[in-house]
């Protein structure tokens, strides 16, 4: 029963999700080909606009995936969860556990589909902007840093998940109110990442790579440990269904 509810969460978001993937690749196409044009008449004193117009464009990109997503984690939870649909949910013969898990791993698929997707936008506008490309040259000012793409990648994956369950904990608290419920969650979610950045502010503890990659790996880990526990307490013995 759990992996049907891991289907579920792919199957009832997939089609919405990846238009919009394929929208944001297309807009990149259409970007790097408006750049491509807007080259063919150049000029030189125009620089900073033209740096401004990419920022611009990397922002928009940047922001709507990342909006698109955290939209689509707190509907799935909160909507099969809390909402009418919980009544469903939680009598189907799976744990909380089984719950917070299937939920996590929905989640998790689609904020590392929102990297690609951003990576491959970036490259694709990159490739069709035709401005010289010196890949040597690209290729030693990377090579430094390959040997920290496996801490990086562990690091931004235990990071996403602490962040995944920091809202899921944070719409669990919401609900715990009769009224206001979106609101007293968003509330919830700026109080906890206020005080996780104070925290992580005063506990910098090297400059060196390897040692704050490590650190903060081990943070998240113990911060998805509280998020999840905190959110197995209130939906085992608190749930206020609407």
């Amino acid at each position: 029963m759990f992996w049907n509810l891991v289907r579920y969460e792919f199957k009832n978001v997939n089609k919405w999700y990846l238009a919009l993937y394929g929208a944001v690749l297309v807009i990149s196409v259409l970007i790097g080909a408006f750049i491509s044009s807007l080259s063919q008449s150049y000029n030189p004193n125009n620089a900073a606009y033209f740096i401004f117009f990419l920022v611009l464009v990397f922002g928009g990109l940047s922001v709507t995936l990342w909006i698109a997503t955290i939209f689509l984690i707190i509907r799935r939870f909160k909507g099969s969860v809390y909402d009418r649909q919980g009544y469903l949910t939680l009598t189907l013969p799976v744990s909380e556990h089984q719950i917070i898990i299937a939920k996590l791993l929905g989640g998790l698929v689609w904020s590392i589909l929102s990297y690609i997707v951003f990576i491959l936008s970036i490259l694709i506008i990159f490739f069709l902007t035709p401005i010289e490309k010196d890949f040597t040259a690209l290729y030693n000012f990377i090579s430094p840093y390959l040997s920290y793409g496996w801490l990086y990648a562990l690091s931004l994956f235990v990071s996403s998940i602490a962040w995944i369950l920091s809202i899921y904990l944070s719409i669990s608290i919401g609900q715990l109110f009769n009224e206001y419920r979106t609101a007293m969650g968003i509330l919830a979610y700026i109080v906890i990442s206020i005080v996780i950045g104070y925290i992580t502010f005063f506990l910098r503890v090297d400059n060196d790579f390897n040692v704050m990659a490590g650190t903060e790996i081990l943070r998240d880990l113990f911060l998805s440990a509280i998020y999840y526990l905190g959110t197995y307490y209130i939906l085992k013995n608190k749930v206020n269904l609407q």
